[in-house]
């Protein structure tokens, strides 16, 4: 059998107009200033724009039924198996593996659309 795939935790992965823009965050600095090109000055976002990702992410995330909220906070946050969180929350691995995605792709749907999403992806 091959290997499961999981719901990426530490990359994230924006599907827009069938195109998947993948931006995986440098995990030093050294890494990141590599990823530059010649002369290309660093982007670094700003703490205001920083806090206001995080109030976005966040008003995203309470939009989310509570059962969704309890399968995204059981996966992405605890980083639990579809099998341990399905045992955990009652649900079977298959239909948890159909809501994790339908969450992923509203949560997506949602973020795409921001200005610093946006600023982000291009850098």
């Amino acid at each position: 059998m091959g290997k499961k795939k999981e719901f990426p935790t530490e990359e994230w992965v924006f599907v827009s107009n069938n195109k998947v823009l993948y931006k995986p965050r440098p995990s030093t600095e050294m890494q990141s200033l590599m990823e530059l090109a010649p002369f290309q000055e660093s982007w670094t976002p700003s703490l205001e724009a920083t806090a206001h990702l995080k109030e976005l992410i966040g008003a995203v995330i309470d939009d989310l039924t509570p059962e969704d909220r309890w399968i995204f906070n059981a996966l992405i946050v605890e980083r639990l198996s579809l099998r341990g969180a399905g045992r955990i929350l009652g649900i079977p691995k298959t239909s948890l593996a159909r809501r994790r995605d339908k969450i992923r792709r509203e949560l997506m749907t949602k973020l795409i659309d921001s200005e610093l999403v946006q600023e982000w992806l291009k850098r």
